[in-house]
C-alpha cells in the first residue's frame, strides 16, 4: 500500500482524534475562571491549590462519596443494618446511599492509577474526569454514521453534536463532576454495538456484538439513574425492526411464503433474542428488582413529572428546578446542537424514510451498471480521482475516463441496516420529544438522535451530489459549508459558557464551613436552602436538613416557612423539629388527623410553644389522647436536642422568589404566592445639585433630601413605576434621572412610587418608617463605607420575616438566634431551640454596619 492510500485509509481516525482533542479543549477553558477579569477577584474562586472550585454543586456529593470510597471501600460513610449509609444527608438519621456507583469507583481508579506516577489530588481528577468522558462521545457518533454512510463529512457532524451539544456540555466541562459524563457515550456505546450485531452477517458475531451491546446497557444502568429510557428504546426498536422489516419486504416483492425462515434470516432475529434475553440477566445481577420500577418511573415522568409532588399536600419542589421548566423550542434548538442540526435532523427523517421506499438493487446488477457507465465514450473527461468498483471497470478506466452521474441507491443488505438505524433513530427522536414536554432536563438525551440524525443528513447528502458531480472541488466546498452550518453554532456557545464559567461557590462559603466544622460539635444540624446542601456535607462534614437529593418534600415548605415567617419562636421550633425527627412529626399527626391541612396547622400553632402549652393545646383544642400528643411532642419537642445552626448567603435573596412560595403555601386551595428580594448596588452622582443614587437592577432612586424624612438619614428613597420604563422613561439617560430627582425631591411626576416602609442603615444606625401604606414593596437602603449604596426592594410581605431580620437588619431585636460566625455575603446562626437557651441578641435600635454590609454584598 502506498503511502497516498495509507494516508487516504488512517485520515477519518486522525479526523476523529483531532475532533476529541478540539471538544476537549473548549471544556478547558473553565480552568481559566474567564468570567473573572480582576486577578484578585479571580483567587477568590480557587481553593488553596490554586484548582478552580467545582462549577455545580452536585458534584460535592460525588466526591465525597469518592472520598468516601477511597477511605471505607464503599459509598456511604458508615453501615446501618448491612447497608452502606450517608449519615450526613438527611436529618436526623441520614439515608440510605441508593447511587450510581460507576462515577466514584471510575474517580478512584482514575486517582490511584494518576498517583502511580505522581502527586495528583481528588479534586483534579474529579475536575478533570467530565471534560475527558464528555469529549470521548465525538469516537462512537463519528463510528456509526462513517459506518452507515461510507461518509467522513456526515460523521464529522456527528461527533462534533454529540460531543459538543451544549446541553451535555455545559454537564461535562471542568469542574462538572456528576453523572451526566455518561448520558451519550454510554448510549452511544450501546448503538456502536448493536447495530453492528444487526449488519453482521455471521451468527457468531451477531450475538458477541449484541452481548456487548447488553454489557454497555449493564454499565448504563450503574452510571444513571435514568438508564432505563434506553432499555425501552433499544428493546422497543428490535421487536418493531421485525414487522416492520416484514412490510418492507412486502413491498419490495419479495418472497415470503416461508415466514419461519424468513424470520429466521432476519438480520435483527437473532440480535433481538441475544440482547434482550441477556439484558435482562444483566440488569437483574446490577440493578435488580428496581429495574421494573425505574422503567414505571420513566414511563410516568415521560407525561406526569410537571404534576408530581411529594405524595402529600406538599408543594411540588419540582417545578422550582431549572433543569424541569418546560423549553421553547427554540431553547431545545439551541441546545440540542443549534438550529441547522435540528433542521438536518428532522430532513434526515424524511430523506432516509424516502430512500428506504425505494426497492433495493441487486449487487451484481448494480456492479455491472457502474462497468456499462465506464464504457460510455460519449461522457466527458473526468477531472477528479475515481475509484473503479470492479476489475473490469479498472481496465476500461485505462481507456476511457469518463463520467457519468450515478443514483443513491441500496442493496438490499444495506436497505435492512439503514431501516434499523432509522427505527432507532425515529423512537429516540420522537420519544424524547414527548419527555421534552416535562423540563430542559431532556434536551441533553434529544441531542444523541439529533447528533446522529444531523450526520447521517450531511452525510447521505454528500454522498448524493458526490455521485451526480463530475468536479470534487464543489463536492467539497458543499460539505464544507454543510458542516459549518451545522457545527458552527454549538462550538460557540460552549465557548462562551465554558470561558465565561465560574465555580459554584467561593472562598468565602468554603471558609464559612471550615470554621463550622473546626467550632461546632459533630452532632450539630446545618440548616438553609436545600441547593447548597451537598457542598454544606462535603466541606463542613456536618449532617444537613435536607439537600438536592432530597428536596422534594415536605421539608421545603417547612424551611420556607422558617424563613418567612415573622415568628421567630414558630422559626426556631420549626428547626429543631427538623434537625431531630424530620418528617416523623407530620407523618405522625397525619396518622391521627387523616389530614394533612390539619397536621400542619396543628404544628404552626405549637411550635413557638413550650412542651406544657403545646400539651394542652393538643390535647384540649385539637382532642388528641394524651399518648398521642406524647407521641407528637416527643418528636416536636424532644428533651435532648442536635445543636442546630442556620446558614444565610447572598445568593437566597435570588431565590425568595422560591422558597416563599413554598414557606406561604396554601395547603387548602393548593397555591402560593412568590414574594422576591431584588438587590442591587448603586454608586453616588450630583444630579440637579444633589447627591442622587440609582439602583439599575432594582429601579431603586435615591435622593439627598434636607427634611428629616426618614428619621435621621440624608436621604429619601423611592422606586421606579415599572409600567412607565421603556414607554416614558429609560432610567439610563441623564434626562431622566434629572427628572426623577426633582420627582423625588419635590412630588412633581407620577414615575415614582414611594415604599410602604423605608429601611435605611447610615453610620452603623437603622432606622425604619412606615411611608406609604397603599404600597405592597418596601426599600432597605445601606450606606456602605466607600460611600455607594447597597438597596433591597422587596415584597412588604417579607418585611418582618426572620430572612429579613437575620440577614438585612443583622438580628435586630431577635431572642432566638445568635450569629455567630460572618463573611462576605454569609452568615451563621445558631438556634435557641428552646426560650430558656436564650441566643445573645441584639436588642436596641442600632445594628452593626459591617454586618449588614458584609451580609447583603454579592
Amino acid at each position: 500500500m502506498d503511502n497516498k492510500n495509507l494516508a487516504i485509509k488512517i485520515a477519518p481516525f486522525i479526523i476523529a482524534i483531532l475532533l476529541v482533542l478540539a471538544v476537549f479543549a473548549v471544556r478547558a477553558e473553565t480552568i481559566n475562571l474567564g468570567g473573572i477579569t480582576n486577578s484578585s477577584q479571580k483567587a477568590l474562586y480557587q481553593d488553596d491549590s490554586g484548582m478552580p472550585y467545582f462549577t455545580e454543586i452536585d458534584s460535592y456529593y460525588n466526591y465525597r462519596l469518592t472520598e468516601n470510597y477511597l477511605k471505607n471501600g464503599q459509598l456511604g460513610d458508615t453501615v446501618v443494618n448491612g447497608t452502606s449509609w450517608d449519615s450526613l444527608s438527611t436529618s436526623p438519621n441520614g439515608r440510605e446511599v441508593n447511587y450510581q456507583p460507576i462515577i466514584v469507583i471510575l474517580a478512584a481508579l482514575v486517582y490511584k492509577f494518576v498517583n502511580m506516577f505522581g502527586s495528583v489530588s481528588l479534586t483534579q481528577v474529579a475536575f478533570w474526569l467530565g471534560p475527558i468522558i464528555g469529549s470521548l462521545a465525538v469516537l462512537p457518533a463519528f463510528y456509526i454514521v462513517r459506518r452507515a454512510t461510507g461518509n467522513t463529512w456526515g460523521a464529522i457532524v456527528a461527533g462534533v453534536i454529540a460531543g459538543a451539544a451544549p446541553a451535555y456540555f455545559s454537564h461535562t466541562y471542568g469542574g462538572f463532576f456528576d453523572t451526566d459524563m455518561f448520558n451519550v457515550l454510554l448510549p452511544l456505546m450501546i448503538v456502536v454495538f448493536l447495530t453492528e450485531s444487526v449488519y453482521a452477517s455471521k451468527p457468531l458475531f451477531k450475538g458477541l456484538y449484541a452481548g456487548i451491546a447488553s454489557l454497555f446497557l449493564g454499565l448504563f444502568a450503574l452510571s444513571w439513574s435514568g438508564y432505563t429510557y434506553m432499555v425501552l428504546l433499544t428493546f422497543g426498536t428490535l421487536i418493531l425492526f421485525i414487522p416492520i422489516s416484514y412490510i418492507m419486504d412486502k413491498k419490495d416483492g419479495k418472497d415470503l411464503s416461508n415466514k419461519k425462515q424468513w424470520l429466521k434470516n432476519n438480520p435483527a432475529t437473532l440480535p433481538l433474542v441475544v440482547f434482550i434475553i441477556l439484558s435482562i440477566i444483566i440488569l437483574a445481577l446490577t440493578v435488580g428488582s428496581s429495574m421494573f420500577e425505574s422503567i414505571t418511573t420513566v414511563l410516568g415522568s415521560a407525561t406526569s413529572l410537571q404534576s408530581a409532588t411529594a405524595g402529600t399536600a406538599y408543594p411540588n419542589v419540582y417545578v422550582s428546578v431549572g433543569e424541569l421548566q418546560i423549553p421553547q423550542v427554540i431553547d431545545v434548538a439551541n441546545q440540542s446542537g443549534g438550529l441547522f442540526s435540528l433542521l438536518y435532523a428532522v430532513a434526515a427523517l424524511f430523506l432516509m424514510g424516502y430512500v428506504l421506499r425505494k426497492k433495493p438493487v441487486n449487487k451484481d446488477k448494480k456492479d455491472e451498471t457502474e462497468e456499462k457507465t465506464e464504457t460510455i465514450e460519449d461522457k466527458k473527461p473526468r477531472n477528479r480521482r475515481y475509484t473503479p468498483k470492479t476489475k473490469k471497470a479498472e481496465e476500461v478506466m485505462h481507456h476511457e475516463d469518463v463520467f457519468k452521474p450515478g443514483r443513491y441507491e441500496l442493496t438490499s443488505k444495506e436497505k435492512y441496516n439503514n431501516l434499523f438505524l432509522y427505527v432507532l433513530t425515529l423512537l429516540w427522536i420522537l420519544g424524547i420529544a414527548i419527555m421534552l414536554t416535562q423540563g430542559t432536563r431532556f434536551i441533553e438525551q434529544f441531542a444523541v438522535p439529533v447528533a446522529l440524525l444531523s450526520g447521517l443528513f450531511v452525510g447521505i447528502m454528500v454522498k448524493y451530489i458526490d455521485l451526480k458531480t463530475e468536479n470534487y472541488s464543489y463536492v467539497a466546498l458543499i460539505a464544507a459549508i454543510l458542516v459549518l452550518l451545522a457545527v458552527v453554532s454549538p462550538l460557540y456557545a460552549d465557548h462562551l459558557a465554558s470561558s465565561q464559567a465560574v465555580g459554584s461557590t467561593n472562598d468565602d462559603m468554603y471558609n464559612t464551613l471550615t470554621w463550622i466544622k473546626a467550632n461546632t460539635s459533630q452532632d450539630t444540624v446545618l440548616a438553609s436552602w436545600w441547593d447548597f446542601g451537598h457542598l454544606f456535607t462535603a466541606v463542613a462534614d456536618r449532617q444537613v436538613v435536607f439537600d438536592g437529593g432530597s428536596q422534594n418534600n415536605m421539608r421545603a415548605y417547612w424551611i420556607g416557612n422558617a424563613l418567612t415567617s415573622t415568628d421567630e419562636a414558630k422559626s426556631a421550633g420549626i428547626l429543631r423539629m427538623l434537625a431531630n425527627s424530620g418528617e416523623d412529626a407530620s407523618n405522625t399527626l397525619d396518622l391521627y388527623t387523616n389530614n394533612t391541612e390539619k397536621t400542619v396547622e396543628i404544628l404552626n400553632a405549637i411550635l413557638p410553644m413550650d412542651r406544657t402549652e403545646a400539651n394542652s393545646a393538643l390535647t384540649g383544642t385539637y382532642g388528641l389522647s394524651q399518648q398521642e400528643a406524647n407521641s407528637v411532642l416527643d418528636l416536636t419537642h424532644p428533651a435532648k436536642v442536635k445543636p442546630v445552626n442556620l446558614i444565610l448567603s447572598s445568593d437566597m435573596l435570588s431565590k425568595a422568589a422560591w422558597w416563599s412560595y413554598f414557606g406561604s403555601w396554601d395547603f387548602k386551595n393548593q397555591n402560593s404566592t412568590h414574594y422576591s428580594y431584588y438587590p442591587s448596588q448603586s454608586n453616588i452622582e450630583n444630579i440637579n445639585g444633589r447627591e442622587f443614587t440609582l439602583g439599575m437592577d432594582n429601579g431603586v432612586i435615591g435622593v439627598s433630601s434636607p427634611t428629616n424624612e426618614t428619621n435621621g438619614s440624608t436621604m429619601t428613597f423611592a422606586y421606579v413605576d415599572q409600567s412607565k420604563l421603556n414607554k416614558s422613561l429609560n432610567m439610563s439617560t441623564l434626562e431622566d434621572k434629572q427628572r426623577m430627582s426633582k420627582e423625588l425631591s419635590d412630588g412633581t411626576g407620577n414615575t415614582l412610587l414611594k415604599p410602604h416602609k423605608l429601611i435605611v442603615v447610615e453610620n452603623n444606625q437603622l432606622t425604619e418608617k412606615i411611608v406609604n401604606n397603599n404600597s405592597n414593596m418596601s426599600i432597605m437602603a445601606i450606606h456602605q463605607n466607600d460611600g455607594s449604596y447597597f438597596t433591597v426592594l422587596f415584597d412588604s410581605h417579607l418585611e418582618e420575616s426572620l430572612f429579613t431580620k437575620l440577614y438585612l437588619k443583622s438580628g435586630l431585636n431577635v431572642t432566638r438566634f445568635n450569629m455567630t460566625h460572618s463573611e462576605p455575603g454569609i452568615s451563621v446562626w445558631d438556634v435557641s431551640e428552646y426560650a430558656n437557651t436564650t441566643a445573645n441578641s441584639t436588642t436596641n435600635s442600632s445594628t452593626n454596619g459591617t454586618n449588614v454590609q458584609t451580609n447583603t454584598s454579592t
